[in-house]
């Protein structure tokens, strides 16, 4: 009977162990990730937020708003669904809206409309506010912590990669 050795070090195997569940890391802190609960869905939360006031939700979507207040920012969020690492969807997809409060400023210039965010925040009650021709119910979303994804480069009809054999001459 033979024994197959693998040229593998256990050292290498934990270093990329490591290597491939930090890749897999979510934005949020895991400390944070702990306390979210993750039997709420949005669309409950948008039937009934104040049944949900205190609970630490992670939510996320694309920026509507963002207003400066005396002592807070309010950002106006369409929802997305969470996708890797905690990204919102880049689709159509959305159950509705939520208000984001976040102590202190928050440039509207970079925090401003179309930018992804993924928030972990806690549930602190609703507010109506007219929507076209409609009073709509927002959750608001107290931060806890907040990740701002960067901004995606708009996609051309053009490969990003180019094969091609030749000399060329450039100016």
């Amino acid at each position: 009977m033979s024994v197959v050795r693998s040229g593998f070090s256990p050292l290498f195997i934990a270093v990329l162990t490591i290597l491939l569940l930090a890749g897999c890391a979510s934005v949020i802190s895991r400390e944070v990730l702990r306390e979210v609960d993750q039997n709420v869905s949005f669309e409950q939360l948008l039937e009934e937020p104040e049944a949900y006031k205190g609970r630490t939700l992670l939510l996320g979507g694309d920026i509507i708003e963002t207003q400066n207040l005396p002592d807070k920012t309010v950002v106006v969020v369409l929802q997305r669904p969470l996708g890797f690492r905690g990204k919102p969807a880049a689709k159509d997809i959305s159950e509705g809206r939520f208000i984001l409060s976040a102590p202190g400023f928050l440039d509207p210039a970079i925090y401003s409309h179309g930018r992804k965010v993924t928030v972990a925040g806690v549930v602190v009650g609703k507010e109506v506010r007219p929507l076209g021709e409609i009073e709509y119910t927002y959750p608001i979303i107290e931060k806890r912590e907040l990740y701002l994804w960067p901004e995606e480069e708009a996609s051309s009809a053009e490969p990003r990669v180019h094969f091609g054999f030749g000399v060329g001459v450039g100016f």
